[in-house]
């Protein structure tokens, strides 16, 4: 007997649960369907390695809505997070090392060490950051404006320079703006190189450092958080939430297609051969999954496919996970014991050339002999995730091919998993010894295991002509397909990928709206940016302001001061 629903969500990702829960919220009847044996999709907590828990692929939280976790009630359905003191570490080739602390005088002092000019910038660029977040803030949470109106809205507000420094900029451009450190600027130039096709010098990259501009933490900007139990965590806490608001959750259930009857989306067939019933289905796939696997070609126009087989989801990243029973000893310390250097987002071997050369591989298939890996030792800070005397450590590699110019992932994965390994002991040259597990992610896992196409956890890439109502196409830039009845609400949605949770929300509420026969959601209440510059905006915008924010962000004593200055000034 077919089952009848008025919406089925295909994938619980964290994007397609948080679509679910607002739905249910609002009185419908959901089913979420999910291919693999347990929710998350990418945002995922698993016993890579037998008594130890790893965040697979999604590692750090610095992107999900405040408003979410308030809404769904979250933390009520067991979401724990907190903010490392450390939010990064950076190690380089010389030995040197950097630490961006919580506190903002502590991250000064520390950049003082390579440039006394470059930390006076790093106010001036941080304030031009936060700006940035907070002028799009008000796009996140509804369906996205055409890249006119964001242009126009950036032209009356006087603020063409920042759309120019964080939309169109190469991230050389825009970190050689405000800096002339070789060290801070490769430690830097990672948050513009996440799961991206292109190098520091490709222009359009800073997107991506604008991207996060907008994340927080519990009220403060540009705050990352470890999740306890890992990123999984997340998810868990909203199937929680969707199960207690009657929403069915069916896990090792994949979708072979959507069921197609009198030109209408009206619910799924399973690979099993089950069919589901129902008014409405969300996809929180990618959109090259959701299109062309999920919907058989005669019920979409061939030349809309051959758009979405020509949407650009290349920026691959991999993952190699391990189980230590020591953690690394890194050059310059003194000895293994749990340090500062392992509490937050560990960066080795960051630096301008390096990431260049990287992508010069990515381009031809390669693998470089040197590249700057990112680590996390959350079993420091969690130690929930580790037996007794072990830790977990995972090993973050971007600029990594989807497809290799020589063999394949499958006959290369381990040779890449000792590849990696090997950069990593320049840098702590113990680890060899004490590795008691290893599970290697790669981008052909990405897609085979996580069901993500070409294995770009953002779905498709974050670069302007697939931002806003273009993303990932002008066709699908409100949530909606060609197909009537059939959405979108992943990561290939705006606003973008990223354990954000915006693009479940939006979707939701656009299959809202065409349930109820409301007006659609992109047409009323639209709102640009209100926020107007403040006096730290306008200080810093002068050589004497400049001078005074620096004193005084740099004083332990004004903490307070500094602290309260760098919450958000966005209404929730």
């Amino acid at each position: 007997m077919t089952e009848h629903y008025d919406v089925a969500v295909i994938g619980a990702g964290h994007n397609g649960l948080v679509a679910a829960n607002y739905l249910a919220r609002a009185g419908c009847k959901v089913i979420v369907l999910e291919a693999r044996y347990k929710v998350g999709g990418a945002c995922v907590s698993e016993e890579l390695i037998p008594g130890a828990t790893f965040s697979s692929c999604a590692f750090v939280q610095g992107l999900f809505r405040d408003e979410i976790v308030r809404d769904l009630a979250l933390k009520q359905h067991g979401l724990e997070m907190f903010a490392p003191d450390v939010q990064g570490f950076a190690l380089f080739a010389d030995g040197s090392h950097l630490f961006l602390w919580k506190e903002l005088d502590r991250t000064l002092r520390e950049l003082e060490r390579y440039s006394k000019r470059d930390a006076e910038r790093f106010i001036e660029f941080g304030a031009r950051y936060r700006r940035f977040g907070e002028i799009v803030h008000p796009w996140l949470m509804q369906p996205p404006p055409r890249r006119s109106e964001v242009f126009r809205a950036f032209e009356e507000i006087g603020e063409e320079e920042l759309l120019d420094e964080f939309v169109l900029a190469s991230t050389n451009d825009l970190l050689d703006k405000y800096f002339e450190s070789p060290h801070i600027k490769g430690f830097l130039t990672f948050y513009g190189m996440v799961s991206v096709y292109g190098g520091p010098s490709t222009p359009g990259l800073s997107y991506v450092y604008g991207h996060h501009a907008a994340g927080e933490f519990e009220g403060e900007l540009s705050r990352w958080a470890f999740v306890k139990g890992g990123m999984g965590g997340i998810t868990q806490s909203l199937a929680r939430a969707a199960e207690a608001r009657g929403v069915t959750i069916r896990t090792a259930a994949p979708v072979a297609r959507v069921i197609v009857r009198n030109g209408l989306a009206s619910g799924v067939m399973l690979e099993s051969g089950e069919e589901i019933a129902a008014h409405a289905v969300i996809s929180n796939a990618d959109p090259k999954r959701s299109l062309l696997k999920l919907v058989e070609p005669q019920h979409l126009d061939r030349s809309f496919r051959r758009a979405v087989e020509a949407i650009d989801n290349r920026g691959g990243m991999a993952r190699v996970h391990l189980l230590v029973d020591e953690l690394p000893h890194y050059v310059g310390f003194a000895d293994a014991r749990p340090g500062p250097q392992h509490r937050g987002h560990q960066m080795l071997g960051a630096s301008t050339e390096n990431f260049e050369m990287a992508f010069a591989a990515q381009r031809k298939g390669e693998i470089p002999d040197d590249f700057m890996i990112e680590v996390i030792t959350q079993s420091v800070t969690d130690p929930t995730l580790a037996p007794a005397g072990k830790h977990t450590l995972t090993v973050g590699v971007q600029h990594t091919p989807f497809e290799l110019a020589r063999g394949t992932w499958d006959s290369y994965r381990e040779a890449w998993g000792d590849k990696v390994i090997a950069v990593l002991c320049r840098y702590a040259p113990n680890i060899k010894d004490h590795i008691l597990g290893r599970a290697v992610i790669t981008p052909l896992d990405l897609e085979r295991e996580y069901n993500i196409t070409g294995g770009n956890i953002f779905h498709t890439a974050m670069t302007l002509p697939q931002l806003y109502s273009s993303r990932p196409l002008p066709a699908l830039g409100h949530y909606r397909t060609p197909l009537p009845g059939y959405y979108l609400c992943g990561a290939g949605t705006h606003p973008g990928g990223g354990v954000m949770g915006a693009p479940g929300h939006n979707a939701a509420h656009v299959v809202l709206a065409d349930i109820t026969g409301q007006a659609a959601a992109e047409d009323t209440n639209r709102s640009g940016p209100r926020v107007h510059k403040s006096f730290i905006d306008r200080m810093v915008q002068t050589d004497l302001g400049r001078r005074i924010g620096y004193k005084v962000a740099r004083s332990k004593a004004m903490r307070p001061l500094t602290a309260r200055v760098s919450r958000s000034r966005t209404k929730k």
